[in-house]
């Protein structure tokens, strides 16, 4: 598992605030040959919940991502062993369809196995996911667990590559084979990924500076009336009398 991080800024203990972490395993079947890469981004490195709610298209647009299918309902195995071994919009779209016909062809005892190796994905605790805090979790909790949020299967525009994503209040999932992830994060998605988190992270520091200087006004009134209280001071008042003409 790669964990990777970005520090803007140094303050002594006061580091963790300006830390943002993604999180990167590759899960491999050495028996069969498949791969899948997986990217999480957790809610706090993306300044919050409120991520998902900045626009139309957000967070996938801005990545670049766009959408092509919905996960079925009851066939998220079906239609992640496609897109592990599509390597184009076109061609997973195929699988995406004959997957649910080749599947009824074989016994359970029997399945292909790239659909062997999406189960295995889709229900074993393998992912990094951070709820309220770092754990392992599979593809399939977290996608049941989306509520707000939404997930699809997308293709990253430079690439063509389909990928299946995952947003929800507890932050962000992009899988797909390990071949496809590698060359869409080294034809932009990284780069992109990095500088929208950098943005987001950015945000809601600026947010909650401003937050915690309007408390500290707040705060400075509550005490100077604490004081002129205590002082026995009464306040002021002034009015404005009008002469009639």
């Amino acid at each position: 598992m790669e964990d990777t991080w970005v520090m803007e800024h140094w303050h002594g203990f006061q580091t963790a605030r300006n830390i943002v972490r993604t999180y990167e395993i590759t899960v491999s079947d050495v028996e069969s040959g498949l791969s899948a890469h997986v990217v999480t981004v957790p809610a706090r490195s993306l300044g919050g919940e409120d991520y998902l709610y900045r626009g139309r298209d957000e967070p996938f647009g801005s990545l670049g991502l766009w959408r092509v299918a919905d996960v079925p309902f009851g066939g998220v195995t079906k239609s992640l062993a496609a897109c592990l071994v599509s390597e184009n919009v076109e061609e997973f779209l195929q699988k995406f369809h004959e997957g649910f016909v080749e599947e009824t062809q074989h016994s359970s005892t029997e399945l292909p196995k790239h659909f062997l190796f999406a189960e295995y994905l889709t229900f074993a605790s393998v992912i990094p996911f951070e709820w309220s805090s770092l754990s392992t979790d599979s593809l399939g909790n977290i996608l049941t667990a989306q509520g707000h949020g939404e997930a699809g299967y997308m293709y990253y525009e430079e690439t063509q590559v389909p990928l299946l994503t995952i947003a929800i209040p507890s932050g962000m999932v992009i899988c797909g084979s390990a071949d496809g992830m590698a060359r869409a994060l080294a034809s932009g998605l990284r780069e992109r990924l990095a500088a929208f988190v950098k943005s987001r992270s950015a945000e809601k520091q600026d947010s909650d500076r401003e937050t915690n200087e309007a408390v500290q006004r707040g705060n400075y009134r509550v005490r100077a009336e604490a004081i002129a209280r205590t002082l026995g001071w009464r306040p002021v008042q002034s009015f404005c009398a009008s002469t009639p003409w």
